[in-house]
């Protein structure tokens, strides 16, 4: 059975950069169809409401309003986003933490037949638009303490405010999140991949399958073990040992 073809528009201040990107699409992505290039977020609202695209590949540092601008025009979002951005440092980790798809600059062809096929398989989930509203919240917490966190599930995925994670556990290749409200949800990425995702400020692994939020650590034992806020007990590595009470005294 044929693709469908995915109308996709180019927004990106930089002409040499578009016409760049709307080549290796043509040569790489068959399935999608470029049916605008916009140097402007103004240029690419007017593009977007006359074509009705399903993707747009969006540069974030343009002139006269930057990619994320654009986004603040739709209440929600009524299509995908591919970033296509030379950021780097807290805003990547912000588009991982969202789990925003997102390229380089220079684009690899790779990744940005990864990037499509991926749209591609999830075009028909009309929820979207929850990943730019959790990449805009953390990119207005470069810390990532106050900000959310996306966690892909067997259903799609899910949003939660980071501080409500009490501690996530490791479940064989899968980590299961813990939360405030004693609800807890699996994932199918490990502990490990979190471990480099959540803030390293409040988070930290204290056993080889525990990683704890320290702000919901209300004290230890001389047994290893580590009491939490909503009554649950994490167990203590004395590997981790030092570590975990140096951070834990900063917050007490």
């Amino acid at each position: 059975m044929k693709s469908q073809v995915l109308k996709a528009i180019i927004v990106d201040d930089e002409k040499p950069s578009r016409e760049a990107l709307a080549n290796y699409i043509f040569e790489f992505c068959s399935q999608v169809e470029i049916v605008a290039e916009c140097p402007s977020a103004k240029s690419a609202f007017k593009s977007i409401t006359q074509h009705d695209p399903q993707l747009v590949f969006l540069d974030i540092e343009m002139p006269r309003g930057n990619g994320f601008d654009l986004l603040k025009m739709f209440r929600n979002v009524p299509f995908k986003v591919i970033f296509v951005t030379a950021f780097s440092d807290y805003a990547i980790q912000a588009f991982r933490v969202s789990a925003a798809d997102y390229l380089m600059k220079p684009v690899k062809v790779s990744e940005l037949i990864e990037a499509v096929g991926k749209v591609q398989r999830e075009l028909d989930r009309d929820d979207s638009y929850q990943i730019i509203h959790a990449l805009l919240s953390n990119l207005e917490s470069p810390s990532g303490e106050s900000g959310k966190l996306v966690i892909p599930d067997q259903k799609g995925f899910q949003v939660i405010n980071t501080p409500d994670i009490v501690f996530c556990k490791a479940d064989g290749y899968c980590t299961t999140f813990h939360l405030g409200d004693h609800s807890v949800i699996c994932s199918s990425k490990n502990l490990k991949y979190y471990e480099e995702l959540l803030p390293v400020s409040i988070f930290m692994r204290v056993h080889h399958s525990f990683l704890v939020n320290i702000t919901q650590v209300t004290g230890y034992t001389n047994h290893g073990e580590i009491l939490l806020k909503n009554g649950g007990i994490c167990p203590l590595s004395s590997a981790y040992k030092v570590a975990f009470l140096k951070l834990f005294k900063k917050f007490k």
